[in-house]
């Protein structure tokens, strides 16, 4: 396999970057290996075009430095045959050169553009009933355009190794950090809307480096945090089918490009239901699965009192559908006609996004005694500057189309069990796609899990909402390890 690290350099600024010549890396001397299996080989190499390279030596003529000025987006330049294992052999690394991504008249773009704002009216005491409360959006804005620096996103954000392969069409950009201790776990880590890989960006240090952050070192793992397909730093598909399903099937054909013949997933959101997927389609190397909360299993039971239940007039999942799953509806019909306000104006995707955080995130009132402006506003970016405000909703039209129902779900039919050892770490402020708060305190709760998912670690936090993983790093890592000892505790051939 062939390894490329990649930038795309745009501005006027890096033109030194811009007749950069691509050069041949050196070999890595520890590269990673899988065993030839029934999945075949992953096919020639081919060179991912790109406008900025820097040629780095291998581990044994020269120690890799650190690049910690700009935001590194490298791609795996690996061939894609369509099938899910690599051969044995040497991976070949080339370090971008250092040139700032995302071109200084993007951002000089953005500034004139919230500098112009036109905002909606709003009726008195409104809050958050109607949408997105205008004196909070106003406060973010004026933040936006005066304080927020992206080269400090930047700067912080290129600390972790970052990728591109291109599997089944798609240039695929991820985040692949491992850890120093080679028998770490592979952890694939998957977000869902409208989220991006920064989800998981508080806890790569104590996942990959526990003993640093109070944990064993046995407690370590290798961290891949891929983008989906039309997400961020990852290709837009060009064609219709990128449905749950499919992107399941590309993730399970990174980790094989990775060499990982054992590996766990995590999952929440859109990530929760493709993460059931890859346990189902490749249980073989799948050792374990975590979920935030363990959604697409059947709603628990009410308990029976003995009398019956008096009739409602509107049953509250409806009342709850309507009143919450309003962007639902729009993106899983017509997301290009929402999506030409998402791709020409910042604060109306700012408004879009930030509302489904508030909404979904446990917090009392105030969300930023949760998130910070400069957290919000980063994962904003990350869909402005991609321009993946409209890609990214697609997946609720292809998820609706794929099964033919009346709401997208990224979970399979409910025949399909996982058959996995599986985590369910549910949050309060978790929403199912119903539109409903998800009640995981009853003995019913565990019980709907255990007709889906074979559970084997159970539990229901004090705190934390749709994003527990960025809302509350520290309760979603000791939920993380006290699965794996459950799992090790159960089945030590699994986890090893």
């Amino acid at each position: 396999m062939r390894v490329s690290s990649w930038r795309r350099c745009r501005s006027a600024s890096t033109s030194r970057c811009l007749t950069a010549r691509l050069r041949r890396g050196q070999p890595v001397t520890n590269p990673i290996r899988r065993k030839r299996g029934a999945h075949g080989n992953i096919g020639r190499t081919e060179p991912v075009a790109a406008t900025c390279w820097e040629n780095v030596q291998s581990a044994t003529q020269k120690k890799r430095k650190a690049v910690d000025d700009e935001f590194k987006l490298y791609s795996t330049s690996v061939g894609d045959s369509g099938r899910v294992s690599v051969s044995r052999g040497h991976a070949t690394l080339t370090r971008a050169a250092r040139c700032r991504c995302i071109p200084n008249a993007v951002l000089t773009d953005l500034k004139q553009r919230l500098s112009r704002v036109r905002f909606a009216d709003e009726f008195t005491d409104a809050g958050w009933d109607y949408g997105t409360n205008l004196a909070y959006l106003k406060g973010l804005v004026d933040y936006w355009r005066d304080k927020y620096d992206w080269r400090a996103q930047e700067k912080r954000l290129n600390e972790f190794d970052q990728f591109r392969t291109n599997i089944d069409g798609v240039d695929i950009h991820f985040i692949h950090q491992r850890s120093k201790n080679p028998n770490a776990m592979p952890l694939l880590l998957l977000n869902g809307w409208p989220s991006s890989i920064i989800e998981y960006e508080k806890v790569i240090g104590p996942l990959t480096d526990p003993a640093a952050y109070g944990g064993r070192v046995e407690d370590s793992f290798h961290v891949v945090i891929p983008a989906m397909p039309g997400f961020g730093f990852s290709g837009k598909p060009r064609e219709k089918g990128y449905d749950p399903e499919r992107i399941a099937r590309m993730w399970v054909q990174l980790m094989a490009r990775l060499g990982y013949t054992r590996y766990a997933a995590h999952g929440s959101d859109w990530g929760n239901g493709i993460a059931t997927r890859v346990a189902l389609d490749d249980p073989t190397h799948v050792a374990a699965l975590h979920l935030a909360g363990c959604g697409g299993a059947p709603a628990p039971a009410a308990a029976s009192t003995g009398n019956p239940t008096p009739p409602v007039p509107l049953p509250n999942s409806a009342v709850n559908a309507a009143h919450n799953l309003g962007y639902q509806e729009i993106q899983s019909t017509k997301p290009q006609t929402l999506g030409q306000g998402l791709s020409d104006s910042p604060v109306g995707l700012a408004s879009w996004i930030v509302e489904k955080w508030y909404g979904w995130s446990d917090h009392q009132g105030d969300m930023e005694k949760v998130f910070t402006k400069d957290e919000l506003l980063t994962n904003i970016m990350i869909y402005w500057v991609t321009n993946s405000g409209t890609s990214s909703t697609r997946i609720y039209y292809e998820s609706r189309h794929m099964l033919g129902g009346l709401a997208p779900t990224p979970f399979p039919r409910p025949e399909a069990r996982v058959n996995v050892p599986t985590g369910c770490g549910s949050f309060p402020s978790q929403y199912d796609r119903r539109g409903n708060l998800v009640d995981t305190s009853s003995p019913e709760a565990r019980k709907a899990a255990e007709t889906r998912y074979n559970v084997v670690h159970f539990t229901t936090m004090q705190r934390g909402g749709h994003f527990p993983a960025f809302e509350q790093p520290k309760l979603w890592v000791d939920d993380i390890r006290a699965f794996f000892a459950a799992v090790h505790n159960s089945d030590r051939s699994r986890i090893r």
